[in-house]
């Protein structure tokens, strides 16, 4: 799936998104859900919900460089080293464009959405983004999707049909946490769709 997907008709995540940034508008407070996974004493959890996911990162690619044996005279010796340079050098450049950072899927994660951090299901191990480490957050809600920066680690995208809940969920934590204007100076798209 393509993290730039465009918004379809997702129903009831798009309605529950903007049904609750009404009720907070108005001064309720973040829904409180039971948790299914065992969270640090105190921690609250305010939604258990899908998306797709991307890590922004490089990865290691090992290539196998084409080689060639030349029988015969010089001639037919600089004609096939000069194919062989050639042949090496696209390999060698095909290889950093796949290894070089770019959006590298994750598949699809589960998200528990807490009063401190977002825990996501990867691969079979839970883990943690805490909201004191995002630095930047990129909501495009017409795409249903969210990319958060951080100080040391990769970015992360999120996609999907409750992505724009969950985008309400974490600037709502954050403003608490951080302060409202902290917030709208991390926000570098406007959040209204």
């Amino acid at each position: 799936m393509d993290p730039t997907q465009v918004r379809v008709d997702n129903g009831w995540a798009w309605t529950a998104a903007v049904d609750l940034a009404n009720r907070l508008a108005t001064g309720e407070r973040l829904p409180t859900i039971p948790s299914t996974a065992l969270l640090d004493q105190g921690e609250v959890l305010h939604a258990d919900l899908p998306a797709n996911g991307w890590r922004f990162h490089p990865i290691s690619v090992t290539y196998e460089s084409p080689s060639a044996i030349a029988l015969g005279g010089p001639l037919t010796f600089g004609i096939i080293a000069a194919s062989s340079a050639t042949a090496r050098r696209h390999v060698r450049r095909e290889a950093e464009a796949v290894a070089a950072p770019q959006w590298r899927p994750l598949g699809e994660l589960r998200i528990l959405t807490t009063d401190r951090r977002l825990l996501v299901w990867h691969e079979g191990a839970w883990a943690s983004v805490w909201y004191n480490a995002i630095r930047e957050l990129h909501p495009d809600i017409d795409a249903t999707r969210l990319d958060m920066t951080f100080d040391e680690d990769p970015p992360y995208c999120l996609a999907g049909p409750w992505v724009p809940y969950l985008t309400v969920i974490v600037t709502t934590v954050l403003a608490q946490h951080r302060g409202i204007d902290a917030v709208t100076n991390a926000i570098r798209y406007p959040i209204i769709g």
